[in-house]
């Protein structure tokens, strides 16, 4: 009881501070919203190249299709948006583990004081959303539909999660690999259709801008070399030999039917292969920990560690290292779980 009372409080207490300061939201008030309304006037929703809003973090980056989302939100006062946005992280934060079949509620406690999840409601991005399109590509993976649907649109929306792209594969699940291109392309192609294709030839540059911007200050391996004096090839180089070792785990756990293994190895593998890395970007390590333990233990408790992290801005200093070793000792510790059984039902032959 402790643990809920503690993990309610912290969760609700920052949120309702970030709300009192103008802050909760961040991403939502400064880059989704003005986008948003941009496109509702008819201009484009994307910065320039050498615009001061992407080294301010406030650039609007993504695919269009999110900003066709927040559309009806653009009447309401922002303070107002903020306040339902924010809400809404928590509650989906929650119903993640839900669809995921976690009833410990000690786990669900855990999960609001870890940093990652506390860090994505304040900023209010896509992270809890891709976490929760991870949570159903695993409860649905053995149908067609839901999964495909879930895997197509968070790729099209953030290209992070494209290793899952290999665990289906790898499974053998080729219906839904080719229904999930088919999605995403379909979606992303119909929304910049929506804006006249506005600023789709320079889109490769500014994701390219954007990284040459963040990577070395974030928590990624290129952010990791700079901070220990290493040129950015050594982390580049680091996050594929790493990235790379995770796909070929992926594929050879599904090779042996162990699919939960096989999924935090892809899950991983999103994290490892990103040029950018912030710590709300780790909330995604909540998938596969729900899924290999289900029920509380020690391990829900090891990102709490993060509290040493740097604050969420630009990284920094010896602490940028704290989330990738956090995340190695829990993803280690994942990986030497036993898996619960499968309950598999049995197929009942019709009466002949």
């Amino acid at each position: 009881m402790m643990l809920v009372v503690l993990g309610v409080t912290v969760m609700l207490g920052l949120a309702g501070l970030s709300l009192a300061q103008g802050l909760l939201a961040w991403d939502v008030r400064f880059a989704y919203l003005p986008a948003a309304d941009a496109v509702l006037h008819g201009h484009t929703p994307y910065p320039t190249l050498h615009d001061p809003i992407l080294d301010e973090q406030k650039g609007y980056v993504y695919p269009p299709q999110l900003l066709f989302l927040l559309i009806p939100l653009t009447v309401l006062p922002t303070p107002v948006v903020a306040a339902i946005v924010g809400a809404g992280m928590i509650a989906l934060l929650l119903l993640t583990l839900r669809v995921l079949e976690v009833r410990d509620v000690r786990c669900y406690a855990a999960a609001l004081l870890w940093v990652p999840a506390i860090s994505a409601v304040l900023l209010s991005n896509l992270s809890i959303p891709l976490a929760f399109a991870l949570a159903l590509m695993w409860r649905y993976r053995n149908a067609v539909w839901p999964s495909a649907v879930a895997l197509g649109l968070s790729v099209s929306a953030k290209l992070l999660l494209w290793p899952m792209f290999v665990w289906v594969l790898a499974t053998r699940r080729l219906k839904t690999f080719a229904l999930a291109v088919v999605v995403g392309v379909g979606v992303t192609f119909a929304a910049w259709a929506a804006i006249g294709f506005d600023g789709l030839s320079a889109y490769p540059d500014l994701l390219r801008r954007l990284s040459d911007l963040q990577s070395h200050r974030s928590y990624s391996f290129v952010g990791m070399a700079s901070t220990a004096g290493l040129p950015e090839a050594v982390g580049s180089v680091l996050a594929l030999v790493l990235g790379g070792a995770l796909l070929v785990g992926c594929v050879v756990y599904a090779r042996r039917d162990d699919e939960p293994r096989a999924f935090t190895c892809a899950v991983v593998a999103t994290l490892a292969l990103s040029p950018v890395v912030w710590l709300h970007y780790l909330v995604a390590l909540l998938v596969p920990t729900a899924i290999l333990r289900p029920r509380f233990s020690a391990i829900w408790l090891l990102p709490v560690l993060l509290w040493v992290s740097p604050k969420p801005g630009y990284a920094g200093g010896p602490a940028i290292f704290a989330p990738a070793i956090v995340a190695a000792i829990l993803v280690v510790a994942l990986l030497r779980l036993r898996p619960a059984p499968t309950v598999v039902a049995p197929v009942v032959e019709p009466a002949q």
